[in-house]
């Protein structure tokens, strides 16, 4: 199906090259702002002024700058699972390598937020968008056996181990990905 470039996304299905990258202006600017500000004094004009943009745009592209941070957790998610179904990762050595190496390279949107306090809703927001994403992605190594346990073990692994990660990120990742794994397997251990 050919896009119109002039077309108004509505659905999400069909974005131009241009609405990505306003997109991507508006989330830039909200984050240049998150290191000023704190979400709650953030105004859209603000960010519309930051982003060197109309108002009619950014309402084009977002209802809110609400919507906007949500965005923004969403593209480090998507990017996430999209670079790791490209790799064939078969034990949770490899997975927690592959988790640290990845955040401790894209960390930038995520020190933002933690800076400005905004942790917990990005801790929220990312367990919730993994627990959707891994309902029918069992790997071999996870022994969830019931819809329970799946949401046990999401929630509980996900979120302590989101909550690792954004420790590591704050604290600037001194250590090594494959060290940061290591003494994760270790804790693990001892949590049995």
């Amino acid at each position: 199906m050919e896009v119109n470039v002039m077309t108004r996304d509505t659905n999400g299905k069909n974005v131009t090259r241009m609405q990505l990258q306003t997109r991507i202006w508006i989330k830039d600017a909200l984050m240049q702002l998150l290191k000023e500000y704190s979400f709650d004094d953030i105004t859209v004009k603000q960010i519309v002024l930051t982003a060197k943009i109309s108002r009619p745009t950014f309402y084009r592209n977002y209802s809110s700058k609400k919507e906007v941070l949500d965005d923004a957790i969403t593209d480090i998610m998507l990017d996430y699972k999209e670079k790791f179904n490209q790799k064939n990762i078969t034990d949770l050595h490899g997975l927690l390598v592959y988790c640290f190496q990845y955040f401790g390279n894209n960390h930038d949107y995520i020190s933002i937020m933690v800076g400005a306090h905004l942790t917990g809703y990005l801790s929220d927001k990312l367990t919730r968008q993994f627990a959707e994403g891994i309902q029918d992605n069992i790997r071999t190594w996870r022994q969830w056996q019931t819809p329970l346990q799946k949401q046990i073990g999401i929630h509980f692994a996900f979120y302590g181990f989101l909550n690792v990660i954004i420790y590591w990120i704050a604290t600037g990742c001194k250590e090594t990905p494959e060290a940061m794994a290591e003494q994760t397997i270790e804790i693990i251990k001892n949590l049995v």
